[in-house]
């Protein structure tokens, strides 16, 4: 059964952080994120909640602390249950947010610094739960976050990586399947395609760097240059004949490479 978070459940679950000691008196925004924000949660999909403030909130019932290229460099996170399913609730500063930012503007991009590049995965994955996050409380602060991410470089930045691994890993199948190593060039061009597809759903706007949620994400962007059946045969192999690996590979790898002209800026 689909399940999601709308705003209205904002003062049951402000409410529950409240009485478990993970509220501030003063923050700037509550937001929800993730598989149930999407309409893509089930029964057991964890409940993401980021508390944003000002000031380092003194969370008690933190049970990890996530290390980021931030200063401060640390982000506590606690694990509550929050309606009858766990919480993962991060608390961010608000100076966090935007030293990320920085981070992926144009102008770091461009430059020869490109700090985008130094994301941590923990950084990353925030700003890709951003893009679809709702304000429990706190809109405005959420909606001009979402601006800035809109209007910033860090889809391209994720087009970039993506494209640059999607053609190192098809090189690497080729070079693989000439030497007679199918099996291994069969696993690499795998990760070449995966990379390619994770490129090409960041060119529509639809961001993230690991499989969970690629095919909700590819059904959502529907790119033209490769129709969701055509996706779906290649990423569950669909026609691949063991007798003929080859001709599957450089199947493969030609779609690599279609997906790329497509996706490059």
């Amino acid at each position: 059964m689909v399940q999601t978070i709308t705003p209205e459940d904002g003062p049951r679950l402000l409410g529950q952080l409240r009485e478990q000691g993970l509220l501030p008196d003063a923050y700037r925004c509550v937001y929800a994120a993730g598989s149930l924000v999407r309409g893509w949660g089930n029964e057991t999909s964890d409940l993401d909640l980021y508390v944003v403030t000002d000031t380092p909130f003194p969370a008690e019932g933190a049970v990890d602390f996530h290390p980021v290229a931030l200063v401060p460099d640390r982000v506590p996170v606690a694990v509550p249950a929050l309606d009858d399913r766990r919480g993962d609730v991060e608390f961010w500063l608000a100076e966090q947010y935007r030293q990320v930012m920085e981070k992926v503007s144009w102008e770091a991009y461009r430059s020869e610094r490109d700090t985008g590049a130094t994301l941590s995965q923990f950084e990353r994955d925030c700003l890709v739960k951003l893009g679809h996050a709702i304000a429990l409380d706190g809109t405005e602060w959420l909606a001009q976050q979402q601006r800035l991410l809109h209007a910033s470089a860090f889809g391209r930045t994720i087009v970039a990586h993506s494209l640059d691994q999607a053609d190192t890993f098809a090189e690497d199948a080729l070079g693989q399947l000439g030497s007679g190593d199918a099996e291994s060039a069969l696993l690499t061009v795998k990760l070449a395609f995966g990379y390619a597809a994770d490129a090409l759903l960041a060119h529509h706007g639809e961001y993230g760097t690991t499989a969970k949620w690629r095919s909700r994400k590819y059904r959502f962007a529907a790119p033209a240059v490769l129709p969701f059946e055509q996706y779906w045969a290649i990423e569950t192999m669909r026609d691949y004949d063991p007798a003929e690996p080859d001709r599957w590979i450089e199947d493969v790898v030609g779609w690599v490479r279609r997906i790329s002209m497509e996706a490059e800026v």
